[in-house]
């Protein structure tokens, strides 16, 4: 497999995921207005751990680096101030926030300087 193509339909679909992940945000905004900003920035600096480690594992930069990704959301839960659901809530979609964004940052970056 050409290691250029690795997360280019992952990468493509990020845009989407930033726009529903906003749309989440007000939603639970309408219903909580509060979150717990450690949290929030905990959970995007993980999401976007988590992308990063994932895609250095697909391009072949070692196999503990999977691991280290699946450690991601353990870790990020464990560190939260987790009050109640809905700031679960909030440190999910910050997590899959940060994700899409490390995604978006790769199209932008990796792919479009790689293109064919």
């Amino acid at each position: 497999m050409n290691k250029h193509n690795i997360g280019r339909s992952l990468a493509s679909k990020s845009p989407l995921a930033l726009l529903f992940n906003v749309f989440l945000f007000v939603l639970l905004a309408v219903f909580d207005g509060t979150f717990i900003l450690s949290n929030m920035l905990y959970a995007i600096v993980f999401g976007l751990g988590c992308a990063a480690l994932l895609l250095g594992y697909w391009h072949e930069k070692g196999g503990y680096l999977f691991i280290l990704a699946l450690l991601m959301p353990l870790l990020l839960v464990i560190m939260s101030e987790l009050t109640s659901f809905v700031a679960l809530a909030w440190v999910i979609n910050g997590y899959f926030c940060g994700f899409a964004l490390a995604l978006l940052i790769y199209k932008l970056s990796y792919l479009k300087k790689h293109s064919s």
